[in-house]
C-alpha cells in the first residue's frame, strides 16, 4: 500500500511551484477583489479620511483626505497624502491552499473547484484585512504629524492597529490557508491518521 503522505508530498513538490508562478503572474487581477473590499471598509469607516484606492499593477495606493504641509503639487497647492501598501505580502496562503487542494488525491473535478473558489475568497478577506491594518500602521507611525493626528482622531487604540498589523503580516496569512485545508479535506486527513495507526501495529 503506497503511503498517501508520500504521494501528498510528492504532488505538493510538483504543484507548488507553478501554482506560485500563477498566483504572481495574475497577481493584478486576483488583486481586484481585495482593491474594492478594502477601500469600500476604509471608506465605511471613516469617509472623511479615506478617498479610495488607485492600483498600479499590484500595488495599491491608498488615498487620503489629509493634507501635509510639506507635500505640495507644481502649482504650489497641498496634494494628498497617498500611503502605499502591498496586499501580496498578504496573500502568499493562496498559491500554498491552491498547491496543496491540487495535491490531494481521490477528490472531484467539482469538489477542488469548489474549495480553490473558497480558498480565493477566503484570502482574499485576509489581504483585504491586511491591506487595512497596514495602512492605519503606516498613518500612525510614518505618515506624519497630520496622518498621526487624522488616524488618532479616529479612537482607535495605538497598540491594537500595531497588534492587529503584526497578526495579519505573521500569523493570519500562513495559519489561515493551512486550517481552511484541513477542515475541508477532514476525510483525506483522517485517512492518513488511519494509515499511520496501521503502520505503528504492523
Amino acid at each position: 500500500m503506497k503511503s498517501p503522505i508520500k504521494n501528498l508530498f510528492i504532488s505538493a513538490v510538483l504543484f507548488l511551484p507553478l501554482c506560485f508562478f500563477l498566483w504572481f503572474f495574475a497577481a493584478s487581477v486576483l488583486v481586484l477583489p481585495v482593491k474594492w473590499l478594502a477601500a469600500g471598509v476604509m471608506q465605511w469607516w471613516q469617509p472623511d479620511l479615506f478617498n479610495g484606492i488607485i492600483q498600479q499593477q499590484f500595488m495599491f495606493q491608498v488615498q487620503t483626505l489629509v493634507f501635509p504641509e510639506n507635500l505640495a503639487n507644481a502649482s504650489q497647492q497641498l496634494a494628498v497624502l497617498e500611503v502605499t501598501a502591498n496586499p501580496m505580502k498578504y496573500g502568499y496562503g493562496l498559491p500554498l491552499f491552491a498547491g496543496l487542494v491540487l495535491s490531494v488525491p481521490d477528490i472531484g473535478t467539482k469538489h477542488r473547484a469548489l474549495q480553490l473558489l473558497l480558498g480565493y475568497v477566503v484570502m482574499c478577506l485576509v489581504q483585504a484585512n491586511g491591506v487595512f491594518w497596514d495602512t492605519c500602521k503606516s498613518l500612525l507611525f510614518s505618515g506624519g504629524g497630520e496622518a498621526f493626528a487624522a488616524i488618532d482622531a479616529t479612537g482607535i487604540s495605538h497598540n491594537l492597529v500595531a497588534a492587529m498589523y503584526q497578526l495579519s503580516y505573521l500569523i493570519v496569512p500562513a495559519v489561515v490557508p493551512i486550517l481552511l485545508w484541513v477542515l475541508l479535506n477532514r476525510r483525506f486527513i483522517e485517512a492518513i491518521t488511519q494509515y499511520n495507526g496501521e503502520q505503528g501495529n504492523a
